[in-house]
């Protein structure tokens, strides 16, 4: 089972780990340490704070010993956009690229990988027919030869304003980031609610709305006049329908969709708040879009016999042809999606938005700040009785993509905040975010050890198991028995071969 104490724990071996492999020069190891910790309290939000002075003073460290700084004379009116994922219509690559076109700035475009999982063909097209652009994949082997070939990118391009749309555990940009003096550097804050590294290669701290604007004053170590909110619209995508593999003939469906672990905690409750909705109607039907470990949903449906009446149907591009086509749209919680509530809205959805007083990190007004007719509903038995009376009218009216920004305010507020403007702050509402980061935190334990395991999976991505196995307290055992395994069946390979020749 993991707890905050055992992450403290894990943290504290980490850290120590950490300062011998940069003082022994082990630059690698040390980066992947720094990653790792990173990740845990991505995952987890476990300490008392968002910002790691620790963490990142290493990163500065290594950088310094790797890399001669650097300084530039920006040029006017060069950006540089460094995206991780380059994932079409997710994040907020392509409002940017099509705000930056709209201001008429030079485009340096910059991917972290060109060997990617996820596509990128929908942001390449934002700006294919834009000939003032240069695009770059970063070339090579190691985390060290990525940051100096991103070092060389800035050093060449010399941007004015760089826009950081990164992976919360990015040490490649940051080092790069850190080490190049004179560019001024924009966070755009895509994981508002937990830990990233980055604080301090921050110069202007891009929020989407005032609960991230609230995190970063109170936990992150971000001060007021760094913070600045730019709410965002939905990229509504043009894939066409790819159609439902179960029959929807009058039905009425309810849609939704996320990563499997939104809807993972508080034992359930969005499950069996789905349930209870179900139960209104027999020809209404659950849809969700979404990946990750389905085992809970799965044992839920199964356990329940809604096999007939829930539908997982995996990742889709066709998202906004979906909400095209259904009826109703209910926000995960307890943990929200903003892009997928935002494109319901635009696809003029009845939308049902539960939002907990101790759960703020769900709460996405800010988004739909054009008007007061986005209403959270703080009790689930209040979910359920506003679904029943909508479900109960013959047309469902709800024209609510009037309510966000439009992509001409985006750009023209864009500019403003280039300009050192802050040009929303009418949206700054201050209020106390404490006891909605413990709630995040229980949650995620909570999902961790009934739901969605990703303790195990974590470190293995950062450390081998001879390196669990010298770092990490418990990891003796289970390095033997895979040390017994390997030479059994080196012996039985070795066996077989002998018998043939023999």
């Amino acid at each position: 089972m993991v707890s905050n104490k055992k992450l403290i724990h894990i943290d504290q071996i980490l850290k120590k780990n950490l300062k011998q492999s940069i003082s022994q020069k082990n630059y690698d190891l040390a980066l992947r340490l720094i990653e790792l910790s990173t990740h845990l309290q991505y995952n987890y939000s476990f300490n008392k704070t968002l910002y790691d002075k620790e963490l990142e003073d290493s990163l500065k460290t290594i950088a310094e010993s790797l890399f001669e700084t650097k300084s530039i004379i920006p040029t006017k009116d060069v950006v540089l956009f460094y995206d991780y994922f380059g994932y079409d219509n997710r994040g907020l690559t392509q409002q940017y690229l099509r705000a930056l076109q709209k201001l008429n700035k030079r485009i340096v475009l910059v991917f972290e990988n060109k060997n990617r999982h996820y596509k990128n063909e929908a942001i390449l097209s934002e700006i294919e027919n834009y000939d003032n652009k240069e695009i770059y994949y970063l070339e090579g082997n190691n985390r060290i030869e990525l940051c100096e070939s991103l070092f060389k990118i800035i050093l060449k391009e010399k941007p004015e304003h760089v826009l950081m749309h990164l992976i919360p555990w990015d040490t490649i940009a940051y080092m790069a980031f850190y080490i190049i003096k004179g560019i001024k550097r924009y966070q755009i804050n895509l994981t508002d609610h937990t830990f990233w590294l980055g604080v301090d290669i921050t110069d202007v701290n891009i929020e989407f709305r005032s609960y991230g604007l609230n995190l970063s004053e109170q936990l992150r170590n971000i001060p007021s006049h760094k913070n600045r909110i730019l709410p965002y619209y939905p990229i509504l995508s043009k894939v066409p329908f790819q159609g439902f593999d179960f029959d929807t003939e009058n039905k009425k469906i309810i849609f939704s969709g996320s990563t499997f672990y939104k809807i993972l905690g508080n034992e359930l409750e969005f499950l069996e708040t789905i349930h209870k909705l179900l139960q209104l109607d027999d020809d209404l039907i659950f849809v969700f879009a979404g990946s990750g470990n389905g085992t809970a949903i799965n044992q839920f449906i199964n356990k329940r016999q809604l096999n007939n009446r829930i539908f997982l149907i995996g990742d889709r591009y066709d998202l906004y042809q979906i909400m095209k086509r259904v009826d109703y749209y209910i926000s995960t919680f307890p943990f929200t999606g903003a892009l997928m509530t935002q494109t319901a809205v635009a696809a003029d959805l009845p939308v049902f938005a539960y939002v907990n007083p101790r759960s703020l990190f769900n709460d996405l007004k800010d988004l739909f700040y054009k008007s007061d007719r986005f209403k959270n509903i703080d009790h689930l038995e209040g979910l359920i009785e506003q679904f029943s009376n909508e479900h109960k009218k013959e047309k469902n009216i709800n024209a609510g993509h009037d309510l966000m920004i439009s992509e001409e305010e985006f750009a023209e507020n864009l500019n403003k905040i280039f300009d050192g403007e802050n040009p929303m702050a009418f949206l700054e509402k201050r209020e106390d975010v404490h006891d909605s980061y413990d709630s995040f935190n229980a949650l995620m334990i909570e999902s961790e050890n009934f739901y969605n395991p990703a303790y195990e999976k974590t470190i293995n991505t950062y450390l081998s198991p001879q390196e669990k196995y010298k770092i990490l307290p418990g990891n003796q055992l289970e390095y033997y028995k895979n040390y017994i395994n390997k030479a059994k069946n080196m012996a039985k390979t070795l066996y077989f071969r002998l018998a043939r020749k023999l």
